[in-house]
């Protein structure tokens, strides 16, 4: 099996993975449950681990920060698991300080559906954010 990504699933996956960005899709348990797979474990940048039941309880009661990410790559693992990873910068509010990470992610064809089942931020050095990259 090659590793390499179809273009539709690389931009397919993106699109989800941003959708879990965005504020709508954050505050809808019902549109988070569609994209979390139901063994997805976090482990956020803190190390604390959290698993679908605390996301899908924890994420529609939070300030959505302001999220910027870039530099897509992907690979499959296999005919139904893609790698993703990339650089995220995000910030509480308009004022406040940015903070920068490497991000990765699993996700896993369920039937017709790919869903996330594992992702984890890694703070990293400050990078240069691009407007307009994928």
């Amino acid at each position: 099996m090659s590793s390499k990504i179809k273009v539709s699933l690389f931009n397919h996956l993106i699109d989800a993975e941003r959708q879990l960005l965005d504020p709508e899709i954050r505050q809808s348990e019902r549109a988070l449950d569609a994209l979390l797979d139901d063994e997805f474990i976090e482990i956020a940048a803190n190390g604390t681990t959290f698993n679908k039941y605390q996301v899908l309880t924890r994420l529609p009661t939070e300030v959505v920060p302001q999220f910027y990410n870039q530099h897509f790559k992907g690979r499959m693992l296999s005919d139904d698991v893609v790698q993703l990873s990339y650089q995220a910068a995000y910030r509480r509010s308009a004022r406040a300080e940015f903070n920068y990470s490497l991000r990765m992610s699993l996700w896993r064809k369920q039937g017709e559906q790919w869903q996330m089942v594992f992702h984890q931020g890694t703070p990293c050095a400050p990078f240069s954010i691009s407007m307009d990259d994928d």
